[in-house]
């Protein structure tokens, strides 16, 4: 006989547990969301990246990596223009007629990818401050940056060159006619041994006979061959600098100015004097040193002063000169050798009269060009350049010479003594961030919270940290597993006790 069966209620420990538990899920929930950070208050919490191994670049920090397609040779760069007919160039249709596609047979050579070339780009300008326009050297309108021109629609824009800077002027009347971020700071490269020439010609003798130092036969970049200890006459030093930019020379004529030092502070006050407050002076060689710049107005107007000493006039524009030699420190003696004029345009422009050619590879190709044609001089100054062509130059002179009567001037270089620094325009205040006063604080003549403008100051919320959220989550969840686990043991002694 089957005894009857004895119903046993549930004890009531289980369905307990279970709400515990979903007191603790819901608690976490709850508390995740509640510390959690909303979209829009602010930046998400970090997390830990991986960073990908960099590759290195083969490029130099003044180049930039250019995929060149097959097939496609590169030329040296003169003007953007050509570059442009060259991208929308239909591509060369080898067939008209469907092909189909099949495999290639194995050991084929895939057709060859792009290659990867370094290419010299344009130079960022330092940063500066924005200018009060009606202080800026030479005119409000050349604070401007990009192509300036005030021209008639019938007066074609000046030609498109690779110049991140330049100014087309009349070197007489100093009459800007065509600029381009005529105030951009960039190194001026040796273009600046124009300066350097401005500022020592009128102080040493062209006769007088200068020892060279061992610094000037170790000069870097570009250099005529100085011997240390031998004697050179200043008017061939000026010679090597201005025709064959001779880094050597430039600082065996600093030492018989009173030394490096002394001609930098030359250079300096002179720049300052002509109006050039663009310029500073860190090297007299014009060698990418520190923080050494100027600009393409700077230029223009340094170059127009020049021009003004007859001994800088007539040096520019000698074609070669005879160079003294002289004996090495192994008692090799040297013979007098010809150094000529590296500047291009003078050979393939009329009517060019200078000035000074320059390039370093921070600086790229800077320039300093005048030339005479139906009874005016104009002076073209070009700073940030990729190409070392004259082709540009002579395109915008040719453009100043066929307009300058057409065009209303946007600025005009200054005399020397002329122009002060321009004054920095104002900035605007910061916003307060802690109450409607800025100080976050009630002071006399206000109410309660009341700001200065009567509007309430915001009330700041508590700030609620990583480590505030971690630190609840924590004590929550080691609440419920205390409550899960005295639940659970409670369960087990009822469920013994029944049973006995």
């Amino acid at each position: 006989m089957t005894p009857p069966t004895t119903s046993r209620r549930r004890p009531w420990t289980t369905p307990a547990a279970g709400a515990a538990l979903g007191a603790v899920a819901l608690g976490l929930v709850l508390t995740t969301t509640t510390y959690a950070v909303p979209a829009a208050a602010g930046a998400p919490l970090p997390r830990a990246v991986v960073a990908a191994p960099a590759s290195a670049s083969p490029c130099t920090p003044w180049q930039t990596q250019q995929a060149v397609p097959r097939g496609v040779t590169l030329t040296p760069r003169v003007f953007p223009t050509d570059e442009h007919a060259a991208a929308a160039a239909p591509p060369t249709v080898v067939s008209t007629s469907p092909s189909p596609q099949v495999s290639s047979p194995a050991g084929t050579k895939k057709p060859p990818k792009a290659r990867l070339v370094c290419r010299n780009a344009p130079p960022t300008p330092f940063a500066h401050p924005a200018w009060e326009p009606e202080t800026v050297v030479g005119g409000s309108r050349l604070a401007e940056t990009g192509v300036l021109v005030d021209r008639p629609v019938s007066v074609p824009a000046p030609p498109e060159v690779y110049d991140v800077s330049y100014v087309v002027a009349d070197l007489d009347t100093g009459e800007i006619l065509a600029a381009k971020s005529p105030h951009a700071w960039l190194r001026p490269a040796s273009t600046l041994k124009t300066l350097t020439a401005l500022t020592l010609m009128p102080r040493l003798d062209p006769h007088q006979v200068v020892v060279a130092g061992q610094d000037a036969q170790d000069a870097a970049g570009s250099r005529v061959g100085i011997l240390a200890g031998n004697r050179y006459p200043v008017s061939s030093l000026f010679d090597a600098m201005l025709m064959f930019s001779a880094n050597d020379a430039v600082y065996a004529l600093a030492d018989a100015a009173g030394g490096y030092e002394q001609t930098v502070a030359l250079m300096n006050d002179k720049a300052a004097e002509v109006g050039a407050h663009d310029t500073l002076t860190v090297d007299p060689s014009g060698l990418d040193d520190g923080a050494q710049r100027s600009s393409a107005y700077d230029l223009a107007l340094i170059g127009r002063d020049a021009m003004r000493l007859p001994a800088f006039r007539a040096t520019i524009t000698k074609r070669d000169a005879v160079f003294p030699g002289g004996k090495d420190k192994n008692g090799k003696v040297w013979p007098a050798f010809h150094v000529y004029n590296i500047n291009e345009l003078l050979r393939h422009y009329p009517g060019a009269i200078g000035i000074k050619p320059g390039r370093t590879d921070r600086a790229q190709h800077t320039f300093i060009g005048a030339a005479t044609r139906g009874g005016r001089t104009l002076v073209v100054s070009q700073m940030g350049s990729v190409t070392g062509s004259w082709k540009p130059t002579a395109a915008l002179l040719d453009w100043g010479f066929a307009n300058a009567d057409r065009v209303t001037p946007v600025g005009r270089l200054v005399e020397p003594g002329e122009a002060s620094s321009p004054s920095p325009a104002p900035t605007l205040p910061t916003l307060p961030t802690d109450g409607a006063t800025g100080t976050g604080t009630t002071g006399p003549g206000t109410a309660g919270a009341l700001g200065a403008t009567g509007t309430p100051a915001p009330v700041a919320t508590a700030e609620t940290t990583s480590a505030d959220r971690t630190s609840s989550l924590v004590v929550l969840a080691g609440a419920g597993v205390v409550i899960t686990t005295a639940v659970g043991v409670l369960a087990l002694v009822l469920r013994r006790r029944s049973r006995a």
